[in-house]
């Protein structure tokens, strides 16, 4: 299975709403729990303002905008985009970094003291098609923590459907370790993982978050709605974990940004 064939059906995922009703053992089993209503309202639209504004100035795409879709030597699509360390400039998004309640509750996952690592937005355009989708992948294969303990707290800005790209999780994969990934074309900038077991879909409402782990195969598929599909995620990683070697002192502990 590829990500270029994920499903677009969606199969039921195991939810909890408490964290104390088997949260970690459904993360451990899984590689991948949701948290329903971890934003309000409010905080949904405030966070759509802060995203529009990350990504586009008078209608072109701002200032560390990373285009996800691009392959090396064409013009860039804009298909799939990404922006990173939204909180240190935006204030709704700090105010999230912030949350005590969100990192106690990492810390419950990964069983200890944890940092930010950073926060990151992905925006799926309308009207992109097939170009929209993010391939199949581990996070980890990118970011290189060792020991891989970090999890993704992805929240949902726009009702995220299997019609405007949701995304996709190969439950259990977590727990194979280090997946090899190949370009699935020459010149992309994403690398793609293969898996023989099907991915799940797990649409989720603007407003709940799908927490997974670093090591968890994942994707999503594309937007074929007229309207965006916005998201808005928290990196946090285990608070001994190390990249290639180098300590992550650099990155805060959780602890201290929600004093």
């Amino acid at each position: 299975m590829t990500a270029s064939h994920l499903p677009s059906g969606a199969v039921e995922p195991t939810t909890t709403t408490d964290p104390a009703a088997g949260e970690r053992e459904v993360f451990r089993r899984d590689g991948v729990v949701r948290w329903d209503h971890v934003l309000t309202p409010g905080q949904v639209a405030d966070l759509r303002g802060s995203v529009e504004r990350a990504f586009f100035d008078d209608g072109r795409p701002a200032e560390g905008v990373r285009d996800l879709s691009e392959r090396r030597g064409r013009p860039l699509d804009l298909a799939l985009l990404q922006k990173v360390n939204l909180w240190q400039s935006d204030p709704a998004c700090e105010a999230q970094v912030r949350r005590p309640d969100l990192y106690r509750r990492v810390e419950r996952l990964l069983g200890g003291p944890v940092r930010l690592f950073r926060d990151h937005s992905f925006y799926k355009p309308a009207g992109k098609g097939d170009r929209s989708r993010l391939v199949l992948h581990q996070d980890n294969r990118y970011w290189h923590l060792t020991p891989p303990e970090a999890v993704t707290v992805w929240m949902a800005l726009d009702d995220a459907t299997p019609e405007n790209g949701c995304v996709h999780y190969v439950l259990g994969s977590h727990r194979w370790g280090r997946v090899e990934h190949t370009r699935p074309e020459e010149g992309a900038v994403l690398v793609e993982a293969r898996s023989e077991q099907e991915p799940v879909a797990y649409p989720v409402p603007a407003g709940s978050a799908l927490v997974h782990h670093a090591n968890t195969l994942h994707g999503s598929g594309p937007n074929l709605t007229d309207g965006p599909r916005r998201a808005y995620a928290l990196v946090f990683v285990r608070a001994d974990a190390s990249v290639r070697g180098e300590a992550m002192t650099g990155c805060p502990l959780a602890a201290d940004l929600a004093r």
